[in-house]
């Protein structure tokens, strides 16, 4: 009985010890996170210029357009995705649908797909079901799966009958296909 009295004052630093081990390793590991969405945020702004609605992580495209970025309430990017301007019309009554709207071109998402790229890597491409789409109001829904993200994308027909791109996210949730 003796010796197991002793051994109480050494159990009691070992919990403590212990206890401060987690919470530094929280805190490392909570400012990691909290540092991750600073440097995607930051990295938003390389590429787009600084944001037009820092509160929703609004990044001007061109004036039909936004990046937005998303996160989740432990600050891990969910996803960056291109949309209409007028999406917000709500938290932005300047941003209805302009009577000019124009989609962007095949070549224009293309081009804002390597930017995107440039933020968040999507890795390789795991599974490519963009011969398969559904129609939804005149536009084809497109879907390939990477190892870090999965992409969609909506296209349509203009006036031109070339194809426009209507809107392209990518989201970063629970993306392993493989």
């Amino acid at each position: 009985m003796l010796l197991h009295m002793k051994s109480w004052p050494n159990l009691r630093a070992s919990r403590a010890f212990l206890a401060m081990a987690i919470c530094l390793g929280l805190s490392a590991t909570l400012a990691a996170r909290a540092s991750d969405k600073e440097a995607i945020l930051t990295a938003c702004a390389d590429q787009f210029g600084a944001a037009v609605d820092a509160q929703q992580n609004l990044f001007s495209i061109n004036r039909f357009y936004v990046l937005s970025a998303n996160f989740n309430s432990r600050g891990q990017l969910e996803e960056l995705a291109i949309l209409p301007r007028y999406f917000f019309e709500q938290s932005h009554p300047n941003w209805r649908a302009p009577k000019d709207f124009a989609c962007l071109s095949k070549s224009e998402s293309d081009e804002l797909l390597t930017r995107l790229e440039r933020i968040r890597p999507k890795g390789r491409l795991v599974l490519d079901l963009s011969g398969l789409n559904t129609m939804t109001y005149s536009t084809a829904w497109y879907f390939r799966g990477y190892e870090h993200a999965t992409l969609t994308w909506g296209e349509g027909r203009g006036d031109n009958g070339q194809i426009e791109v209507r809107l392209l996210r990518l989201e970063f949730r629970n993306a392993k296909l493989n």
